[in-house]
């Protein structure tokens, strides 16, 4: 069998991804986008039109717009619309090509591998109190490393879903086996890093997961459709849920301080609501904010909400535009997979798990996030049965 320079790409992105994952995820945007560059082929293009135009119009739409919306933002910097440009279009490239027949089995061969060395070092890690990360950077403060371990821990979740129904797919027998030890590890390693996020993801991922072996059109639509609706509605029913400063109160800090950044971030959309204040608008916000007896910027660098980051920086514009390529794209995917019950359980399980974390932490732009959630992409497009 000959391998062409797509697969080698594969591999070799898959062969760092442990080491970087463990690392903090910051070296994998570089390494996607070169694997997307090197996975380019004309006929994936124009596949890729042909088959699903609506939703990937939208998505492109929505990146472009983003990018756009740093023309009116008052953060100084402009260069996170030149990263999104680049790594949304090389993802969708590298994900088309490792669901493409030639790469398929080696994506899911090489996935397989990332995913146990990973958890290896995420466990090693979680046991030695960070011996990687400390040996790396020796001056480093802990609570940098221990947000390293956090991201590694995001990583593993987009992967493992993916991971466990493509050995399911591949057969029964010890192939189930493995997909069991595969999901059993992944909920042990959302434990250890004080990532409650994660271990949320995990849950909801896990049900959609188990759903979509019973009903895999309705999983993929009920993840797809309620993350939509999430998106658009975000602004008007935050407010509301967060009301009751008495249950505000006896949440730990962390979450509390969540609930303060919120409500400030809601108060500000209304004041442009129609195309927001501008891409990374959220990282000049200087205002304080006061949540129990902790001052604090009333968004430090990022709303830790996906919805809400998406409202204040690009309006009303972008909110539609993110919401419908999420709907158009669950119905393309939920149609074309109600019959191949394991590509499915991938999809809706990678997609609540992922929406829920973006929903709860980190910023929606950091491109080690964006490069993270085109690599999960990519293994849930390895799972699909092709046609023989």
């Amino acid at each position: 069998m000959r391998f062409g320079p797509a697969a080698f790409a594969c591999a070799a992105l898959f062969c760092l991804l442990p080491a970087a994952a463990a690392g903090g995820a910051l070296a994998l945007p570089l390494t996607l986008c070169l694997a997307g560059v090197a996975s380019f082929r004309p006929d994936l293009f124009r596949q890729a039109l042909e088959t699903r135009p609506l939703a990937l119009m939208l998505l492109l739409a929505f990146t472009a717009w983003a990018a756009l919306s740093t023309l009116w933002s008052p953060w100084p910097k402009h260069d996170q619309a030149f990263k999104i440009l680049a790594l949304v279009p090389l993802g969708l490239m590298f994900a088309a090509s490792a669901g493409n027949a030639p790469n398929q089995r080696l994506t899911r061969a090489a996935g397989l591998a990332a995913f146990l060395v990973l958890a290896a070092l995420l466990t090693i890690e979680a046991v030695w109190h960070m011996p990687i990360n400390r040996a790396a950077r020796p001056d480093a403060e802990l609570g940098d490393l221990g947000r390293n371990l956090m991201r590694g821990s995001v990583v593993l979740l987009a992967m493992v879903w993916a991971v466990a129904a493509s050995q399911l797919q591949e057969g029964a027998g010890w192939r189930g086996i493995v997909a069991f030890l595969v999901i059993l590890t992944g909920a042990a390693l959302m434990v250890p890093f004080e990532q409650a996020a994660a271990a949320l993801g995990f849950a909801l991922g896990f049900a959609a997961f188990a759903l979509a072996f019973m009903a895999p059109r309705l999983a993929i639509l009920g993840v797809s459709g309620g993350l939509s609706a999430w998106m658009l509605a975000a602004p008007f029913v935050t407010p509301l849920v967060i009301a009751n400063q008495g249950l505000i109160d006896k949440l730990p800090l962390s979450w509390a301080a969540r609930a303060g950044i919120w409500d400030y971030v809601c108060t500000r959309i209304l004041e442009q609501p129609t195309i927001g204040h501008g891409l990374e608008a959220s990282r000049a916000v200087s205002d304080r904010i006061s949540v129990r007896e902790l001052d604090m910027r009333g968004v430090p660098v990022h709303p830790h909400s996906a919805s809400l980051q998406i409202w204040f920086e690009t309006g009303a514009v972008g909110a539609l535009l993110a919401a419908a390529s999420l709907l158009v794209g669950g119905f393309a995917l939920a149609r074309a997979l109600q019959h191949d019950r394991p590509a499915a359980a991938a999809t809706a399980g990678t997609i609540a798990a992922l929406g829920l974390v973006a929903n709860l932490s980190f910023g929606i732009w950091a491109e080690w996030w964006v490069a993270t959630l085109f690599i999960a992409a990519a293994l849930v497009a390895a799972t699909r049965r092709l046609p023989a």
